[in-house]
């Protein structure tokens, strides 16, 4: 399938909510990718109520979930054959965002290896306020991409 995924994902899932993907995690977001090319992908979703702390803002740990969703699909982008998985994931938290508050992640490879990816995302509120942003190594690893399971 090397050399489709690009636009497999473009025919099926662009600029709409994600319920039906390869990441379980990433269809519980209910994220709409909004953009797909080479090595970037950006999509947005709104917070909701099992996603917040104690006070009511987006947990840390949901916005790690969405950037690296975020990153994951910048990488399948690549239409690589083998599936990389993450090495680390390096976040800082800027700002916090609300119950009910819409975002949006933007995320982009920096540099594609025969062994690593490194990528980064950022994820930013609807007045383009950089929230959080996040680094990640992927390494490659033997699963090979088949069929049409991208």
């Amino acid at each position: 399938m090397t050399g489709s995924v690009l636009q497999y994902i473009k025919d099926h899932f662009l600029g709409k909510k994600v319920t039906e993907g390869r990441s379980p995690a990433g269809n519980w977001l209910g994220f709409t990718l909004e953009k797909i090319e080479k090595g970037k992908a950006e999509f947005s979703l709104t917070i909701k109520k099992e996603m917040t702390n104690p006070y009511g803002n987006i947990h840390g740990g949901m916005m790690s979930t969405i950037m690296d969703e975020a990153i994951g699909w910048a990488v399948i982008s690549l239409d690589m054959e083998s599936h990389y998985t993450s090495m680390n994931l390096n976040v800082d938290f800027l700002y916090a965002a609300r119950l009910g508050e819409q975002i949006r992640a933007r995320s982009q490879v920096i540099r594609s290896g025969k062994k690593i990816v490194h990528a980064e995302c950022a994820v930013y509120d609807m007045e383009d306020r950089l929230l959080a942003k996040a680094s990640s190594n992927l390494i490659v690893t033997s699963m090979k991409i088949v069929d049409d399971k991208y």
